[in-house]
């Protein structure tokens, strides 16, 4: 199974939005695309800029 639906999965069992890369609380999500969720730290490594993203 890859990470992504392990995160998925569990996002199902708690109700709240986890990071695709890490795991942690998400924070943002690519715009258009909200089950892509991440967390600021992985946001700002991955898109340098936060205002591609929307925030939760």
């Amino acid at each position: 199974m890859s990470i992504i639906d392990e995160v998925r999965k569990e996002e199902k069992k708690h109700h709240k939005k986890m990071c695709v890369v890490c795991g942690k609380t998400a924070e943002y999500c690519m715009r258009g695309l909200p089950e892509n969720t991440y967390c600021r730290d992985c946001a700002k490594d991955y898109f340098k800029l936060l205002g591609y993203l929307d925030k939760f």
